[in-house]
């Protein structure tokens, strides 16, 4: 091999060398600039995920900021209740149809509502609290205003409220003389004494205390012009209710049906009128009859299957 020969040679192979060292680097350089951007794209995906998660964080806590444990024996707007008694309240209006029409009710539930009138009373109405505690159920109280204004009134009354019971209206004096003179409504009357009544039971429950329920002194029966009354008060979002029972806590001192036990009397009305699917019973809680004979009757009822509701 001459000289000139070999040294070609060695110049094709030293340009090959630097050729494939080119190429490892330009491959390197490649390479490495794809890995940077892959890493970049994880690093900037991973950055996004963690910015998305806080903000979803951020959201939740705000959301838990913005809705309050609501607290269920705290008094419920818009209603004669708390907030957990909405489970075993009924629509007075609805309440009012099924026992003036039974068969509108079209239920597969008997339901009675246990209401005490004329309260509250510093005598009785805690021993009656304390009766329908220890059996589970509840009532729904019809107060009188001027009895709501006494000293003893704003404890029993936040008990009632508290404990899961119907707080209902039922005048400010209870005067049938004032509010019906010769037993016809006295509109002006009424509606002052349902504003004095609702003022004095936001003394004790607070001035968010917008009642749905009431019952006329005397009952809505007894009394003749009360339509213009009830179209007045609906549209205050409240309803009149009177009763299809009693416990004879009210009868004529002395009479047969006063001596009579309270239980005996609700038993026989009930047979009478064919055991109602639907009972609204009148009771009062200043009347030492009812309240000594309301565990028989709550027993009664449980007895016959009734659940026990509230009105409102």
């Amino acid at each position: 091999m001459s000289r000139y020969n070999y040294r070609g040679r060695r110049r094709v192979q030293r340009r090959r060398i630097i050729l494939a060292i080119i190429i490892v680097l330009l491959l390197v350089g490649i390479c490495s600039a794809i890995g940077s951007k892959i890493i970049s794209k994880v690093n900037v995906g991973e950055s996004v995920a963690k910015e998305n998660k806080v903000e979803v964080q951020q959201k939740e806590e705000e959301q838990v900021k913005e809705e309050p444990k609501i607290d269920p024996k705290a008094y419920k707007k818009g209603t004669s209740h708390n907030n957990e008694a909405t489970a075993w309240a009924y629509s007075t209006k609805d309440v009012r149809q099924w026992i003036q029409k039974p068969s509108s009710y079209t239920g597969t539930d008997k339901v009675v509502f246990l209401t005490f009138d004329d309260g509250p009373s510093e005598v009785y109405t805690n021993t009656v609290l304390d009766t329908l505690k220890n059996y589970g159920v509840h009532a729904s109280f019809f107060i009188v205003g001027r009895a709501a204004d006494k000293e003893h009134a704003k404890e029993i009354l936040q008990r009632e409220m508290a404990e899961g019971h119907s707080v209902g209206l039922h005048s400010y004096t209870h005067e049938y003389s004032f509010l019906y003179p010769k037993r016809y409504a006295n509109m002006n009357n009424i509606i002052s004494e349902v504003d004095q009544n609702i003022a004095a039971i936001k003394k004790s429950l607070g001035d968010e205390y917008t009642p749905t329920t009431l019952r006329y002194p005397g009952g809505h029966m007894s009394w003749k012009g009360l339509a213009e009354v009830d179209a007045v008060l609906e549209k205050r979002g409240i309803q009149n209710i009177d009763w299809n029972m009693l416990s004879g806590d009210a009868e004529a001192k002395g009479s047969k049906r006063d001596l009579q036990p309270a239980l005996d009397i609700i038993k026989e009305d009930m047979q009478m009128y064919g055991n109602p699917k639907v009972v609204v019973l009148l009771m009062h809680d200043i009347k030492k009859k009812s309240v000594d004979a309301l565990p028989s009757i709550i027993e009664y009822y449980q007895s016959m299957g009734y659940k026990f509701g509230i009105l409102d």
